[in-house]
Protein backbone atom coordinates (compact mmCIF):
# COMPACT_ATOMS: atom_id res chain seq x y z
CA UNK A 1 0.00 0.00 0.00
CA UNK A 2 2.39 2.59 -1.26
CA UNK A 3 0.19 5.58 -0.22
CA UNK A 4 1.30 4.93 3.54
CA UNK A 5 4.81 6.77 1.86
CA UNK A 6 3.01 10.43 2.00
CA UNK A 7 3.42 12.98 4.52
CA UNK A 8 0.01 13.75 7.42
CA UNK A 9 -0.67 17.10 5.96
CA UNK A 10 -1.54 15.43 2.11
CA UNK A 11 -3.20 11.93 3.56
CA UNK A 12 -6.06 14.43 5.72
CA UNK A 13 -6.33 15.76 2.04
CA UNK A 14 -6.78 12.93 0.48
CA UNK A 15 -9.23 11.96 2.72
CA UNK A 16 -11.14 14.76 3.09
CA UNK A 17 -11.27 15.56 -0.56
CA UNK A 18 -13.22 12.58 -1.32
CA UNK A 19 -15.30 13.04 1.54
CA UNK A 20 -14.24 10.00 3.70
CA UNK A 21 -16.23 8.27 0.82
CA UNK A 22 -14.35 4.39 1.89
CA UNK A 23 -16.51 1.13 1.67
CA UNK A 24 -16.96 -0.16 5.58
CA UNK A 25 -14.28 -3.36 4.30
CA UNK A 26 -11.40 -1.01 3.79
CA UNK A 27 -11.76 0.88 6.95
CA UNK A 28 -9.08 -1.45 8.99
CA UNK A 29 -6.95 -0.17 5.63
CA UNK A 30 -7.17 3.27 6.53
CA UNK A 31 -6.92 2.91 10.16
CA UNK A 32 -3.65 0.91 9.29
CA UNK A 33 -2.25 3.77 6.79
CA UNK A 34 -3.31 6.20 9.02
CA UNK A 35 -0.88 4.54 12.32
CA UNK A 36 1.82 4.25 9.63
CA UNK A 37 1.83 8.06 8.58
CA UNK A 38 1.63 9.05 11.83
CA UNK A 39 4.47 7.15 13.20
CA UNK A 40 6.70 8.50 10.66
CA UNK A 41 5.59 12.16 11.09
CA UNK A 42 9.19 13.09 12.88
CA UNK A 43 11.25 11.33 10.15
CA UNK A 44 9.54 13.19 7.63
CA UNK A 45 9.96 16.42 9.53
CA UNK A 46 13.84 15.32 10.17
CA UNK A 47 14.55 14.77 6.85
CA UNK A 48 12.81 17.91 5.63
CA UNK A 49 14.96 19.68 8.09
CA UNK A 50 18.22 18.11 7.42
CA UNK A 51 18.40 17.52 3.73
CA UNK A 52 16.02 20.62 2.19
CA UNK A 53 19.02 22.91 1.69
CA UNK A 54 21.38 20.43 0.44
CA UNK A 55 18.72 18.51 -2.33
CA UNK A 56 17.62 21.82 -3.45
CA UNK A 57 21.60 23.08 -4.11
CA UNK A 58 22.51 19.66 -6.57
CA UNK A 59 22.92 19.89 -9.90
CA UNK A 60 21.23 17.50 -12.08
CA UNK A 61 24.78 17.60 -15.13
CA UNK A 62 23.06 14.96 -17.61
CA UNK A 63 19.37 15.19 -17.95
CA UNK A 64 17.37 11.56 -17.32
CA UNK A 65 17.12 8.78 -19.55
CA UNK A 66 13.31 7.73 -19.81
CA UNK A 67 11.74 4.43 -20.57
CA UNK A 68 8.36 4.86 -21.87
CA UNK A 69 5.59 2.23 -22.97
CA UNK A 70 2.52 1.19 -22.29
CA UNK A 71 2.18 -0.88 -18.79
CA UNK A 72 2.90 -4.51 -19.32
CA UNK A 73 5.00 -3.53 -22.32
CA UNK A 74 8.09 -5.12 -21.07
CA UNK A 75 9.75 -1.83 -19.39
CA UNK A 76 10.59 -3.29 -16.63
CA UNK A 77 12.15 -5.74 -17.96
CA UNK A 78 14.11 -3.48 -19.90
CA UNK A 79 15.46 -1.32 -17.13
CA UNK A 80 16.43 -4.52 -15.51
CA UNK A 81 18.63 -5.23 -18.12
CA UNK A 82 20.00 -1.87 -18.75
CA UNK A 83 20.69 -1.37 -15.17
CA UNK A 84 23.32 -3.94 -15.55
CA UNK A 85 25.26 -0.91 -16.77
CA UNK A 86 26.17 0.91 -13.27
CA UNK A 87 26.65 4.32 -15.32
CA UNK A 88 22.95 4.68 -14.64
CA UNK A 89 21.17 5.58 -11.23
CA UNK A 90 17.67 4.73 -10.30
CA UNK A 91 14.52 4.48 -8.34
CA UNK A 92 13.94 1.67 -6.31
CA UNK A 93 10.59 0.24 -4.41
CA UNK A 94 11.27 1.76 -0.97
CA UNK A 95 12.89 5.04 -2.12
CA UNK A 96 9.32 4.93 -4.67
CA UNK A 97 7.19 4.20 -1.13
CA UNK A 98 8.55 6.68 0.91
CA UNK A 99 9.87 9.61 -1.05
CA UNK A 100 9.83 11.71 1.76
CA UNK A 101 12.60 9.56 3.76
CA UNK A 102 14.65 8.41 1.03
CA UNK A 103 18.00 10.16 2.45
CA UNK A 104 18.25 10.07 5.84
CA UNK A 105 15.71 7.42 7.05
CA UNK A 106 16.41 5.24 4.46
CA UNK A 107 18.12 2.21 5.81
CA UNK A 108 15.52 2.09 9.18
CA UNK A 109 12.82 1.92 6.27
CA UNK A 110 14.47 -0.28 4.07
CA UNK A 111 14.88 -2.76 7.11
CA UNK A 112 11.61 -2.85 7.82
CA UNK A 113 9.70 -3.06 4.91
CA UNK A 114 11.85 -5.47 3.27
CA UNK A 115 9.42 -8.87 5.35
CA UNK A 116 6.66 -7.40 4.41
CA UNK A 117 7.99 -7.29 0.23
CA UNK A 118 6.85 -10.39 -1.17
CA UNK A 119 9.80 -12.08 -3.32
CA UNK A 120 7.76 -11.95 -7.01
CA UNK A 121 5.40 -9.52 -8.38
CA UNK A 122 1.98 -10.93 -7.95
CA UNK A 123 0.77 -10.38 -11.85
CA UNK A 124 4.25 -11.98 -13.33
CA UNK A 125 6.04 -14.11 -10.88
CA UNK A 126 9.14 -11.14 -11.74
CA UNK A 127 11.55 -10.80 -8.99
CA UNK A 128 10.84 -8.08 -6.43
CA UNK A 129 12.91 -7.00 -3.57
CA UNK A 130 13.44 -3.05 -1.58
CA UNK A 131 16.29 -2.68 -4.32
CA UNK A 132 13.65 -3.42 -7.32
CA UNK A 133 13.43 -0.24 -9.86
CA UNK A 134 9.83 1.13 -9.31
CA UNK A 135 7.94 3.61 -11.66
CA UNK A 136 8.21 7.23 -10.26
CA UNK A 137 4.61 7.94 -9.81
CA UNK A 138 4.44 6.25 -7.02
CA UNK A 139 6.56 8.77 -5.81
CA UNK A 140 4.86 11.63 -7.11
CA UNK A 141 1.52 10.14 -5.65
CA UNK A 142 2.66 10.31 -2.48
CA UNK A 143 4.71 13.57 -2.65
CA UNK A 144 1.91 15.37 -4.37
CA UNK A 145 -1.22 13.13 -4.69
CA UNK A 146 -1.70 14.95 -8.51
CA UNK A 147 -1.66 11.73 -10.43
CA UNK A 148 -3.54 9.41 -12.12
CA UNK A 149 -2.72 6.69 -9.36
CA UNK A 150 -4.91 8.42 -7.28
CA UNK A 151 -7.95 7.00 -8.62
CA UNK A 152 -6.76 3.67 -7.71
CA UNK A 153 -7.75 4.36 -3.90
CA UNK A 154 -10.89 6.26 -4.75
CA UNK A 155 -11.71 4.23 -7.90
CA UNK A 156 -14.98 6.19 -8.96
CA UNK A 157 -12.91 9.01 -8.92
CA UNK A 158 -11.10 7.94 -11.98
CA UNK A 159 -12.09 10.66 -14.51
CA UNK A 160 -11.06 13.54 -12.28
CA UNK A 161 -7.64 12.47 -11.15
CA UNK A 162 -7.03 11.46 -14.73
CA UNK A 163 -6.30 14.98 -15.68
CA UNK A 164 -3.14 14.54 -14.20
CA UNK A 165 -1.95 12.21 -16.65
CA UNK A 166 -1.44 15.39 -18.91
CA UNK A 167 -1.94 18.41 -16.83
CA UNK A 168 -3.85 19.39 -19.89
CA UNK A 169 -7.27 20.50 -17.97
CA UNK A 170 -5.59 21.05 -14.67
CA UNK A 171 -5.05 23.81 -12.56
CA UNK A 172 -2.12 25.69 -13.06
CA UNK A 173 -1.07 25.88 -9.55
CA UNK A 174 -1.44 22.12 -9.08
CA UNK A 175 0.94 22.11 -12.78
CA UNK A 176 3.05 23.86 -10.42
CA UNK A 177 3.09 21.63 -7.54
CA UNK A 178 3.65 18.43 -9.71
CA UNK A 179 7.05 19.99 -11.17
CA UNK A 180 8.35 21.35 -7.89
CA UNK A 181 7.49 17.79 -6.56
CA UNK A 182 9.20 15.59 -9.57
CA UNK A 183 12.18 18.39 -9.59
CA UNK A 184 12.54 17.83 -5.96
CA UNK A 185 12.51 13.96 -6.13
CA UNK A 186 14.96 13.53 -8.99
CA UNK A 187 17.67 16.32 -7.10
CA UNK A 188 17.07 13.91 -3.84
CA UNK A 189 17.85 10.66 -6.22
CA UNK A 190 20.79 12.89 -7.56
CA UNK A 191 22.46 13.56 -4.37
CA UNK A 192 21.48 9.77 -3.45
CA UNK A 193 22.95 7.99 -6.66
CA UNK A 194 25.81 10.55 -6.31
CA UNK A 195 25.32 11.94 -9.75
CA UNK A 196 24.57 9.20 -11.80
CA UNK A 197 22.90 10.18 -14.82
CA UNK A 198 18.99 8.33 -13.90
CA UNK A 199 17.42 5.96 -15.98
CA UNK A 200 13.50 6.01 -15.24
CA UNK A 201 10.84 4.25 -16.48
CA UNK A 202 6.82 5.63 -15.70
CA UNK A 203 3.92 4.41 -18.39
CA UNK A 204 2.48 7.82 -17.91
CA UNK A 205 5.14 9.75 -18.74
CA UNK A 206 3.97 9.33 -22.17
CA UNK A 207 1.47 11.51 -21.54
CA UNK A 208 4.06 14.12 -20.51
CA UNK A 209 6.73 14.47 -23.42
CA UNK A 210 6.13 18.31 -23.69
CA UNK A 211 6.13 18.63 -19.53
CA UNK A 212 9.76 16.26 -19.14
CA UNK A 213 10.79 18.21 -22.43
CA UNK A 214 10.14 21.88 -20.11
CA UNK A 215 12.09 20.70 -17.58
CA UNK A 216 15.13 18.77 -18.89
CA UNK A 217 15.30 19.59 -22.41
CA UNK A 218 17.93 17.14 -23.35
CA UNK A 219 16.23 13.90 -21.78
CA UNK A 220 16.85 10.14 -23.67
CA UNK A 221 13.82 8.62 -24.53
CA UNK A 222 13.58 4.77 -25.49
CA UNK A 223 9.85 3.23 -26.31
CA UNK A 224 8.93 -0.40 -26.00
CA UNK A 225 6.14 -1.79 -28.02
CA UNK A 226 4.43 -4.85 -27.49
CA UNK A 227 2.16 -7.01 -29.23
CA UNK A 228 -1.21 -5.59 -28.28
CA UNK A 229 -3.66 -8.60 -28.35
CA UNK A 230 -1.29 -9.62 -25.55
CA UNK A 231 -1.17 -6.43 -23.55
CA UNK A 232 -4.68 -5.91 -23.00
CA UNK A 233 -4.89 -9.96 -21.83
CA UNK A 234 -1.59 -9.08 -18.92
CA UNK A 235 -3.87 -5.73 -18.20
CA UNK A 236 -6.63 -8.01 -17.29
CA UNK A 237 -4.40 -10.08 -14.60
CA UNK A 238 -2.83 -7.17 -13.58
CA UNK A 239 -6.15 -5.15 -12.58
CA UNK A 240 -7.50 -8.59 -11.21
CA UNK A 241 -4.66 -9.35 -9.04
CA UNK A 242 -2.61 -6.11 -8.02
CA UNK A 243 -5.00 -3.08 -7.84
CA UNK A 244 -7.82 -4.46 -5.35
CA UNK A 245 -4.71 -3.86 -2.76
CA UNK A 246 -4.72 -0.14 -3.33
CA UNK A 247 -8.87 0.01 -2.86
CA UNK A 248 -10.94 2.20 -0.40
CA UNK A 249 -13.95 1.71 -2.22
CA UNK A 250 -15.60 -1.13 -4.45
CA UNK A 251 -15.23 -0.48 -8.25
CA UNK A 252 -17.83 1.08 -10.54
CA UNK A 253 -16.83 0.75 -13.82
CA UNK A 254 -16.37 -1.60 -17.05
CA UNK A 255 -12.84 -2.60 -16.59
CA UNK A 256 -12.65 -3.61 -20.78
CA UNK A 257 -13.58 -0.07 -22.04
CA UNK A 258 -11.48 1.36 -19.32
CA UNK A 259 -8.09 -0.64 -20.72
CA UNK A 260 -9.14 0.51 -24.33
CA UNK A 261 -9.73 3.88 -23.63
CA UNK A 262 -6.66 4.57 -21.83
CA UNK A 263 -4.46 2.63 -24.52
CA UNK A 264 -5.63 4.78 -27.11
CA UNK A 265 -5.27 8.32 -25.07
CA UNK A 266 -1.99 7.38 -24.45
CA UNK A 267 -1.00 6.17 -28.15
CA UNK A 268 -2.46 9.20 -29.40
CA UNK A 269 -0.77 11.40 -26.92
CA UNK A 270 2.72 10.15 -27.41
CA UNK A 271 2.53 10.01 -31.30
CA UNK A 272 1.04 13.27 -31.66
CA UNK A 273 3.56 14.55 -29.00
CA UNK A 274 6.92 12.64 -30.42
CA UNK A 275 8.64 15.07 -33.11
CA UNK A 276 9.11 17.85 -30.04
CA UNK A 277 12.28 14.97 -29.33
CA UNK A 278 15.13 15.21 -31.45
CA UNK A 279 15.94 12.02 -33.37
CA UNK A 280 18.99 11.61 -31.81
CA UNK A 281 17.28 11.67 -28.42
CA UNK A 282 14.58 8.83 -29.13
CA UNK A 283 14.25 5.20 -29.94
CA UNK A 284 11.46 2.55 -30.37
CA UNK A 285 12.34 -0.68 -29.96
CA UNK A 286 9.86 -3.75 -30.04
CA UNK A 287 9.20 -5.86 -27.02
CA UNK A 288 9.41 -9.42 -28.88
CA UNK A 289 12.58 -8.36 -30.46
CA UNK A 290 14.21 -7.63 -27.55
CA UNK A 291 13.52 -10.76 -25.91
CA UNK A 292 14.40 -12.54 -29.24
CA UNK A 293 17.84 -10.86 -29.87
CA UNK A 294 18.71 -9.31 -26.83
CA UNK A 295 22.29 -8.27 -27.53
CA UNK A 296 21.22 -6.42 -30.95
CA UNK A 297 18.66 -4.42 -29.48
CA UNK A 298 20.31 -3.25 -26.42
CA UNK A 299 23.71 -2.81 -29.03
CA UNK A 300 21.05 -0.24 -31.13
CA UNK A 301 20.01 1.31 -27.90
CA UNK A 302 23.80 2.38 -26.99
CA UNK A 303 24.38 3.42 -30.68
CA UNK A 304 21.48 5.60 -30.91
CA UNK A 305 21.39 7.35 -27.72
CA UNK A 306 25.35 7.50 -27.25
CA UNK A 307 25.32 5.17 -24.34
CA UNK A 308 29.15 4.32 -24.57
CA UNK A 309 30.70 1.51 -25.82
CA UNK A 310 28.06 -1.53 -25.49
CA UNK A 311 30.77 -4.25 -25.33
CA UNK A 312 32.31 -3.06 -22.09
CA UNK A 313 28.54 -3.91 -20.76
CA UNK A 314 27.91 -6.69 -22.91
CA UNK A 315 28.96 -9.66 -20.32
CA UNK A 316 26.89 -8.07 -17.50
CA UNK A 317 23.97 -8.16 -19.72
CA UNK A 318 24.31 -11.45 -21.11
CA UNK A 319 24.71 -12.61 -17.43
CA UNK A 320 21.44 -11.25 -16.28
CA UNK A 321 19.68 -12.40 -19.33
CA UNK A 322 20.58 -16.15 -18.33
CA UNK A 323 19.91 -16.14 -15.25
CA UNK A 324 16.35 -15.09 -16.59
CA UNK A 325 16.26 -19.11 -18.66
CA UNK A 326 13.80 -20.40 -16.29
CA UNK A 327 11.17 -17.41 -16.18
CA UNK A 328 8.05 -17.96 -18.24
CA UNK A 329 6.22 -15.38 -20.02
CA UNK A 330 2.30 -15.37 -19.55
CA UNK A 331 0.44 -17.08 -22.74
CA UNK A 332 -3.10 -16.16 -23.69
CA UNK A 333 -5.06 -18.66 -25.99
CA UNK A 334 -7.09 -15.23 -27.12
CA UNK A 335 -10.11 -16.68 -29.37
CA UNK A 336 -10.30 -15.19 -33.42
CA UNK A 337 -13.59 -13.10 -31.77
CA UNK A 338 -11.55 -11.45 -29.14
CA UNK A 339 -8.60 -10.58 -31.12
CA UNK A 340 -11.00 -9.10 -33.54
CA UNK A 341 -13.07 -6.80 -30.81
CA UNK A 342 -9.45 -5.66 -29.81
CA UNK A 343 -8.56 -4.69 -33.44
CA UNK A 344 -11.47 -3.09 -34.12
CA UNK A 345 -10.82 -0.70 -30.91
CA UNK A 346 -6.92 -0.55 -31.47
CA UNK A 347 -6.26 -0.74 -35.41
CA UNK A 348 -4.21 2.00 -35.67
CA UNK A 349 -1.26 0.77 -33.28
CA UNK A 350 -1.76 -2.46 -34.31
CA UNK A 351 -1.39 -1.45 -38.16
CA UNK A 352 1.36 0.51 -37.29
CA UNK A 353 3.32 -1.66 -35.38
CA UNK A 354 2.91 -4.55 -37.58
CA UNK A 355 0.96 -7.16 -35.62
CA UNK A 356 -1.44 -9.38 -37.03
CA UNK A 357 -4.57 -8.00 -38.44
CA UNK A 358 -7.54 -9.54 -37.26
CA UNK A 359 -10.11 -9.97 -39.65
CA UNK A 360 -13.71 -11.52 -40.45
Amino acid sequence: MFIMGTNLKLWLKLLMKNRFNISLRYLPRIFLISVVITLFTPLTLYELLKFRKQAKNIEIKKDPIFIIGHWRTGTTHLQNLLLNDNQFGYLNLVEATFPHLMLGNYKLIRFLMKPLIPKTRPMDAMKMGPDTPQEHEFALTNLCLHSPLTSLFFLNKEEEYLKYASFQHAPETELSEWKQAFSNLLRKLTFKEKGKQLLLKNPLDIFRISLLLDIFPNSKFIHIYRNPYNVFYSMIKLYQTNTKLFWFQKPDFNLENFIFRIYSAMYQELYKELHKIPPTNIIEIKYEDLIDCPSQQLNRIYDHLSFGDYDLVKENMEQYILSLKEYEVDYYDISHENKQLIYSKWQEFIDKWNYEIAIE
